[in-house]
């Protein structure tokens, strides 16, 4: 039984050569089907079930496709539209983790974040990126 998994492994390894894979992208996709899956399942929500095929459908052509050049400026156009919300809730993560040891605000020139050690006092803070200086307190 062993050696009919690792044939198969080979096989499947052969016939994706050459195809798109999974990316984030497919991932996102995937997620989103498997969430409004399970959501179809709720009564009244049975039209929903026809949403799902589709956007599975459309996460697994993305994942056999060929035309590499083409999902790629997909999955590029996608991680760039997502950026900035990643990037807000890394830094959230951030800040609740550290929420006893630092002090974080938003510089009032240039809107970047800054953060300060909790307990020290008023402090001058320079941004740097726009040399704004301003106090605050800790």
């Amino acid at each position: 039984m062993r050696g009919f998994f690792e044939r198969l492994q080979w096989k499947m390894a052969a016939w994706m050569q050459g195809r798109n894979g999974v990316d984030g992208l497919s991932n996102f996709l995937m997620g989103v089907g498997l969430i409004l899956l399970i959501l179809s399942v709720v009564p009244g929500f049975d039209l929903l079930s026809w949403v799902v095929l589709a956007v599975l459908a459309v996460a697994l052509f993305r994942s056999f496709s060929k035309n590499i050049a083409a999902r790629s400026k997909e999955n590029a156009a996608f991680e760039q539209a997502v950026q900035k919300p990643k990037r807000w809730l890394a830094l959230k993560r951030k800040a609740w983790a550290n929420r006893k040891t630092t002090r974080y605000f938003t510089c009032k020139g240039c809107g970047t974040v800054l953060s300060v050690p909790r307990g020290k006092g008023t402090l001058r803070v320079v941004c740097p990126k726009c040399k704004t200086e301003t106090t605050k307190k800790s």
